[in-house]
């Protein structure tokens, strides 16, 4: 039997400073698309100043050889940018919805 890899969720729920500006987080998003580690990210409107995410990775080694990056992209958020995480939580994913 084939062994199958587990994706890797990371969810996370951010707020911002100000009301978000879907575009500019569009650009943002643009700028990372051809990260090999990730096979998604869903971004989604919590309120007006709140957003949550929703990473899925190949892999857990996936996500563990993305932690440099993550952790550098992070820095500008929280710093530059002045979000603030307000939860994080990740795992391997054990039931895939479009593979049943």
């Amino acid at each position: 039997m084939k062994e199958v890899k587990m994706k890797y969720v990371v969810t996370s729920v951010w707020k911002h400073p100000e009301a978000i500006d879907w575009q500019e987080m569009r650009q943002r998003m643009s700028n990372v698309k051809d990260n090999p580690h990730v096979a998604e990210i869903h971004w989604y409107q919590v309120d007006e100043m709140t957003h949550g995410s929703v990473a899925i990775y190949h892999s857990k080694e996936a996500y563990e050889d993305n932690l440099a990056y993550q952790a550098e992209v992070r820095s500008k958020s929280t710093g530059d940018r002045g979000y603030q995480m307000l939860h994080e939580a990740h795992g391997e994913s054990h039931v895939d919805f479009t593979s049943l």
